[in-house]
């Protein structure tokens, strides 16, 4: 028997580490359309947008303009996501102490992630108390933010369980390769 390479360790968890990038990418997708749909409102009914909006909404039109704006924010989220969840799995090649680096990295990307929906949820929450002040229907953003909050939710909450499942998985390769190096 052989003491399995670096390589290997990613390859078996490959899929773990794309399903997390996948789950945080989804939930933070939810609570983006909910986002959508409050600052969709606010337009429409002619409320102040933050500059950079109002400057896209100007150049290329309300919807288009809101869609561009939204997507610029989680291109950022994107890249971040992408870095950690790297590092995450870099963490797993080393060869000691990899224990406490995976579980630190984990820890990072589920914080990460749950500040970004955490803040995301606030905005949007904020957007709707400015259109509720300005007399403006919030039932369509409201209830979009109840159902695409649940499914971010769960999304987020799937990604915490693939994170465990993922460091379960890489503890039994770890410890058969313990066990490999001891026996030779």
């Amino acid at each position: 028997m052989r003491i399995l390479p670096r390589r290997s360790l990613l390859v078996i968890s490959f899929r773990e580490h794309l399903g997390i990038y996948v789950l945080a990418s989804l939930s933070s997708i939810f609570l983006t359309a909910s986002q959508y749909l409050a600052v969709s409102a606010a337009v429409a009914s002619y409320l102040p947008v933050d500059p950079g909006t109002s400057a896209l909404i100007t150049n290329y039109g309300r919807g288009p303009g809101v869609v561009i704006a939204l997507l610029l924010n989680s291109l950022a989220f994107q890249g971040i996501l992408l870095v950690l969840v790297l590092t995450l799995a870099l963490s797993a090649t080393f060869r000691t102490r990899w224990e406490w680096t995976y579980a630190f990295f984990g820890v990072v990307v589920s914080g990460f992630v749950g500040y970004w929906l955490g803040a995301r949820f606030l905005v949007v929450l904020e957007w709707i108390s400015t259109l509720q002040t300005n007399r403006v229907d919030t039932s369509n953003p409201y209830s979009g933010l109840f159902w695409f909050g649940l499914a971010a939710s769960i999304c987020y909450v799937m990604m915490i369980l693939l994170l465990r499942r993922s460091y379960g998985k890489l503890a039994e390769t770890h410890l058969g390769r313990k066990d490999l190096s001891t026996q030779e």
